[in-house]
């Protein structure tokens, strides 16, 4: 198979059949990961282009382990972390603007703060006295 190109269905189905086979004789559970490794493609454009094949593998498997403890498929699939992943990354692009707006009120309100404070004291006539005292020099002490 060339680098880019999708297998056939009836390659996948062959690759799944022996899957399933190695399944009946050793007992390892087929995986979509494994089918897909076959093919040289991840779960997830597995997925996107033989759903059914998967399906159908995994479903044949699970009624083969009767015998013994079953083994569950996860509940959650590539789409739901996809979608919770670009939540999670709206979520904190979301919260660094508003950290963004926030530090930029902190600054306004400290120097609207100073600005007030100065005023205040100049009606209220008070006197600086850091402003108005002299220096110290070796001979004052």
């Amino acid at each position: 198979m060339s680098a880019g190109s999708l297998p056939s269905e009836d390659q996948v189905r062959v690759a799944a059949e022996e899957l399933l086979g190695a399944h009946r004789e050793s007992g390892a559970y087929p995986t979509v990961t494994a089918l897909a490794k076959r093919f040289d493609l991840n779960r997830t454009t597995f997925y996107r282009h033989f759903a059914a094949a998967a399906e159908a593998m995994l479903d044949a498997a699970q009624q083969q382990h009767t015998d013994e403890r079953k083994r569950r498929r996860p509940v959650r699939s590539d789409d739901d972390r996809d979608r919770a992943l670009r939540r999670l990354r709206n979520e904190n692009d979301n919260l660094r603007k508003h950290l963004e707006i926030y530090e930029e009120h902190l600054r306004m309100l400290t120097t609207e703060n100073a600005r007030l404070r100065d005023q205040l004291q100049r009606q209220a006539g008070v006197t600086d006295l850091a402003g108005r005292r002299q220096p110290a020099t070796d001979s004052d002490s």
